[in-house]
């Protein structure tokens, strides 16, 4: 029974994961009237599946490593004569379903429907956490500094209230080092609240040896501050539809500019490789 409590949740995870960016290609194909010929989740041999009505056949296959959509007559063609040879091979009603005879925006958007689809999906599994779990809104409010700590050294003092970090609003206490060690920047802007007056002060972080959630090696910012919630008790709110999505693209929108930021450091070789995960 233990084993099936890991199993099923998994099996049903991983088809979610897998079906909605390859339905995203999918989707968009099928007003194009490209052919579509499979609509697999996992690879392999497959396990059990069906046609619909346009021939397509849905299918679950023995490996849960991915999916994948295939088109009809599909083969990597990189020329014109390529493609002259590809035809040739069907009729002209065929001809039709093919995906190399689309005119490009049309291609464009049936390969972009995939990654599309994977932003969807991430802004719905924030949405449905911040609807039935949760948001955290417990204030940042610094307990503690270290003496000579980054923080001391920049004027942070015990009993500020953390507003935002590098212009990124910190609505949570859980926010702060997330924030900090996703940044690229060699010094990182803080804004406090102190007495009712908002003050920005310069950081620049101290890189200690870590590991992550998976137990992997990693180099991890800090500045030297210790936070934690009053009497231990989180602020946590169930939100509205309409909040939790707004607050889902926002948390979308964060981590793919981090994504595409660290991407850039690393092009410049000033990304660190321990952050990679």
């Amino acid at each position: 029974m233990e084993i099936l409590s890991f199993i099923i949740p998994f099996i049903v995870l991983w088809t979610v994961v897998v079906f909605l960016p390859e339905y995203g290609h999918y989707y968009f194909a099928k007003p194009f009237d490209v052919g579509v010929t499979d609509f697999s989740i996992g690879f392999g041999k497959e396990l059990f599946g069906f046609n619909d009505k346009s021939g397509t056949r849905w299918k679950f296959c023995a490996i849960p490593l991915g999916g994948y959509v295939k088109f009809f007559g599909d083969r990597n063609v990189f020329s014109q004569a390529e493609q002259k040879e590809l035809l040739k091979q069907y009729n002209i009603e065929d001809q039709k379903k093919l995906f190399v005879t689309k005119p490009v925006y049309q291609r464009s958007l049936v390969v972009f429907a995939g990654p599309l689809a994977n932003f969807v999906l991430a802004i719905l599994i924030f949405s449905f956490i911040y609807i039935f779990v949760g948001k955290d809104f417990t204030p940042a409010q610094i307990q503690e500094v270290q003496k000579d700590s980054p923080a001391y050294i920049s004027g942070i003092k015990s009993g500020d209230v953390i507003m935002s970090i590098n212009k990124n609003k910190v609505n949570s206490i859980l926010e702060v080092s997330n924030y900090i060690n996703t940044s690229t920047l060699g010094e990182i802007d803080v804004k406090v609240l102190r007495n009712n007056e908002e003050i920005i002060l310069q950081v620049t972080p101290k890189i200690v040896k870590g590991e992550d959630a998976l137990g992997n090696k990693v180099n991890k910012k800090i500045i030297g501050i210790k936070i934690a919630p009053l009497n231990n008790e989180f602020n946590r709110e169930k939100l509205g539809p309409a909040t939790a999505l707004l607050y889902a693209v926002k948390e979308t929108w964060f981590v793919t500019q981090a994504s595409l930021d660290f991407v850039i450091s690393m092009i410049k070789g000033k990304g660190d490789t321990t952050q990679l995960g």
